[in-house]
């Protein structure tokens, strides 16, 4: 069975719901209703990786994820901190969170000697690479096209793979994720045949992690479609995903997955 990562935002300016969730009695009724629908993570995040957000500082990412990070964890819910920033890791890391999510790929400027230290004191720390042509949140400009895309994210995640292992992070505790929408393209068909050859990556980086939820590319290959109006084809997407037996997927609809995992599940059943 795949493993859900519930997409929690708690921020002004994320495409899909920023906003909703920057009080912390509405962050955790959202994060219990993720976790009723059955997502087996909360990836909480409290920086926007939106192409039009804008950097609040450390401080202020930490004060939004900390209240919802402090109520989840002595229940045992695991979390995965959505965060690019050293200080706020290691903060995340303290407080009991078990995954890091970083959307550089751990390349974002600051110390991470840390690591180190906390893969020896907490061996079941998970680490997410994530792919992307910036430095921090997403940009256009990008110069990668469907023709090099896939070499381009198999020499990044190999760069990251060995710096990693290199302090003492054992490769089984490695995510891969290939990035999609802007932090890949504005071109959609760049997404796209990262979808298609899948397999390839797959090889190469069994653990993969894919979030397609409501994402631009899905949004813009038919014309625009409003963010709000991507459910079902964020739901075709992630049938496809399904069928690629991609181990890990985040989404911000964990119920709808959920159901259409149990339906697809039932239907391959005699193949």
């Amino acid at each position: 069975m795949v493993e859900i990562f519930g997409i929690l935002n708690i921020t002004k300016d994320s495409f899909s719901d920023g906003g909703k969730f920057l009080n912390p009695d509405d962050a955790i009724n959202q994060g219990n209703k993720l976790l009723q629908e059955g997502a087996d993570w909360l990836d909480v995040s409290g920086q926007s990786s939106n192409i039009n957000a804008n950097l609040v500082s450390e401080e202020e990412e930490w004060k939004r994820v900390e209240p919802v990070i402090r109520y989840f964890v002595p229940k045992g819910v695991r979390i995965s901190l959505d965060s690019f920033r050293p200080e706020v890791q290691r903060k995340g890391i303290e407080a009991g969170v078990r995954c890091l999510n970083d959307i550089t790929g751990f390349t974002y400027d600051g110390d991470r000697s840390f690591f180190s230290s906390y893969i020896k004191k907490y061996p079941e720390l998970i680490f997410i690479i994530m792919h992307s042509h910036n430095k921090n949140i997403a940009k256009f400009k990008s110069d990668l096209s469907p023709e090099i895309v896939i070499k381009k994210i198999q020499v990044f995640f190999r760069d990251r793979r060995s710096e990693l292992i290199s302090m003492g992070i054992p490769e089984t505790a490695l995510l891969y994720d290939p990035g999609m929408g802007f932090f890949l393209s504005e071109n959609p068909m760049v997404s796209f045949r990262v979808l298609q050859e899948l397999e390839i990556l797959k090889l190469e980086f069994p653990q993969l992690m894919l979030g397609v939820s409501r994402k631009s590319f899905l949004g813009n290959i038919l014309g625009n479609l409003p963010t709000a109006d991507r459910e079902f084809v964020t739901l075709a997407c992630e049938l496809h995903l399904l069928k690629n037996k991609i181990p890990f997927i985040r989404t911000h609809n964990v119920l709808k997955l959920r159901q259409a995992e149990k339906i697809w599940n039932l239907c391959q059943a005699n193949e």
